[in-house]
């Protein structure tokens, strides 16, 4: 046996408060992320769920088919935070990481009437900055677009996943990249022209052209460029 004084028994005691203070600060960071609860009676059991800044919440689904979708809507326009349905097991509930305190309503968008609760983000941690991307056109010729497409130099400020780039003439969609991959930093995408926006392009000697980034869970951005 051990004896506290001995140097073996040293180095044990502080092995043990290592350990222990791992498993304290692991309990705490679980404590601090919700993890929201589909059950097999299509109700979310319970129905208020406690989180802190920054945090991203989870489902669990232990029954039947469901998913959280938040009452608002964010900068993107689309549900302020949402999971993926599943039909058992965990999945995230993205777009929490992002929300400053509050009080934040969400449902199930397969059971909408019994399935309603409310995440409570508290003041503790600090919210995940949003994604964001600047964007500009290269290139401005019309005859390298007709034949190779625009491209387009995004700056971002994290890697993200499932971007849509889309470039106008007026009202009318000259093409679209969608699904994309961004890493951090500088990249270049290529919005390849379709039928019609190639038909329109042809018939001009200018064009002002506009692409969109459009962002999940953050704020979509726009850059115009006029070719000749």
């Amino acid at each position: 046996m051990l004896r506290r004084g001995t140097a073996a028994g040293r180095i044990w005691l502080l092995v043990g408060m290592v350990v222990a203070g791992v498993l304290f600060a692991g309990g705490l960071a679980f404590a601090a992320s919700a993890t929201i609860v589909g059950t097999g009676a299509d109700t979310f059991a319970p129905t208020d769920y406690n989180a802190d800044q920054g945090e991203v919440s989870q489902l669990q689904v232990t029954g039947s088919s469901h998913n959280v979708t938040a009452r608002q809507n964010g900068p993107d326009g689309k549900a302020l935070f949402r999971s993926a349905t599943i039909s058992g097991g965990f999945t995230p509930v993205t777009g929490t990481q992002y929300l400053p305190s509050g009080d934040y309503p969400f449902f199930c968008t397969v059971h909408p009437t019994t399935m309603n609760g409310t995440l409570h983000v508290s003041t503790n941690g600090t919210p995940q900055p949003r994604p964001s991307v600047t964007l500009s056109i290269r290139g401005k010729k019309i005859a390298k677009a007709l034949k190779k497409g625009i491209t387009v130099a995004l700056n971002t400020s994290a890697k993200i996943d499932d971007v849509s780039l889309v470039a106008k003439l007026g009202k009318a969609t000259l093409g679209r990249a969608s699904d994309l991959s961004l890493a951090q930093g500088q990249v270049f995408e290529t919005i390849k022209l379709n039928k019609a926006g190639k038909s329109k392009l042809r018939k001009k000697s200018s064009a002002k052209v506009t692409v969109t980034a459009e962002i999940p869970f953050g704020s979509p951005a726009t850059t115009k460029a006029k070719l000749k």
